[in-house]
């Protein structure tokens, strides 16, 4: 996961949509369909394959918990051992659209944490294999939701061109029943991506298409979209928008809608850094820098390589000397002294 996959996380946002996703995910792995191939263990019971499928999408949801408490490096060991587990059970007694919708879960989460920690070659081969087993699945949304979470991380890796193909390759794949919060978030990440790539026109036409899909909110949340997107959590996209437009009025309107969905850490470092940018703009250097420090310290807390990274390449476009740089500078100095793993 966007996505975004966003992601797929990091997309819900509070411990209510966990719950929520919890809920939908055993609701979606208890009425899904396939015939089951036997292995070499021979075909298991029905309760024998309701308790495989608990096994591997329960431990998935406490593990996206956990993501927003510690550390991707301590996490990441965990997360891949249970999708080593689950592609073997997989294999051998759960090949079903079930057993593969839980595979792409679990892989969508490697994927995140392999970004978080900055290794990007991980990362892009967690997300192609997360949309590989979405497609086994037989599950539109959910094929969707991990195509345009590759897209999302796509644009992240500084390739916006491609990230635009993967979220109209998204757009295509969902089927009527498709819920507004799904495609509010695609255009919310398609607005970002054109907004990279200097396409004025078509990232503000992808905003008003976000906004009206937001309030009108066709559709119940289905899994994997089992949050609702409002106008708070369209913010955090609209507002990395407008930033990079530099559309620097209607960017701090929406960092301010923003605010109520940004509870987790990370999410919220991040957009942190873009309201920075947009300070700096305005030639509120001082402020600019203080979110900067914010954020960094926050990388450091959860050793998010995703972040740091980002208050760095803050840094490089600041003056080389300034008197509200310093305490910025001193912090990225302390950083790079002290072992933060």
């Amino acid at each position: 996961m966007a996505v975004a996959d966003e992601q797929i996380v990091a997309l819900a946002g509070t411990a209510r949509d966990d719950v929520d996703r919890k809920r939908f995910l055993k609701a979606a792995l208890s009425v899904g369909t396939g015939m089951l191939v036997s292995g070499h263990h021979g075909a298991p019971a029905a309760d024998d394959v309701n308790d495989l499928k608990t096994a591997l999408s329960g431990p998935t949801v406490h593990y996206r918990r956990m993501e927003q408490a510690v550390s991707s490096h301590q996490l990441a060991p965990s997360v891949e051992g249970h999708l080593a587990l689950a592609r073997s059970i997989v294999d051998q007694r759960l090949r079903t659209s079930t057993g593969f919708a839980a595979l792409a879960e679990i892989a969508g989460l490697a994927a995140w944490l392999a970004a978080d920690r900055g290794d990007q070659a991980s990362a892009r081969r967690r997300y192609t294999e997360a949309v590989q087993h979405a497609k086994r699945a037989h599950h539109p949304l959910l094929v969707s939701y991990m195509t345009a979470s590759l897209g999302h991380f796509t644009v992240e890796s500084g390739d916006p061109r491609r990230g635009v193909v993967l979220f109209d390759r998204a757009h295509t794949q969902l089927d009527a029943s498709a819920p507004d919060s799904a495609r509010a978030w695609l255009a919310s990440l398609r607005a970002v991506a054109y907004a990279e790539l200097g396409d004025r026109t078509a990232a503000y036409a992808s905003l008003r298409t976000a906004e009206t899909l937001t309030s009108r909110q066709r559709g119940e949340p289905a899994w994997p979209w089992v949050f609702t997107f409002d106008e708070a959590k369209a913010s955090r996209y609209h507002a990395a928008a407008f930033a990079r437009l530099g559309d620097t009025r209607a960017a701090t309107t929406a960092f301010h809608a923003a605010q109520p969905a940004l509870i987790s850490p990370k999410p919220r470092a991040l957009i942190v850094l873009d309201h920075a940018r947009v300070l700096v703009r305005t030639g509120q250097i001082a402020h600019g820098c203080a979110l900067a420090t914010e954020a960094l310290q926050i990388g450091r807390d959860y050793g998010s390589e995703r972040i740091i990274a980002g208050v760095r390449a803050f840094r490089a476009e600041l003056p080389s000397r300034a008197a509200d740089i310093r305490a910025l500078d001193e912090s990225l100095t302390a950083f790079y002294e002290e072992e933060t793993w």
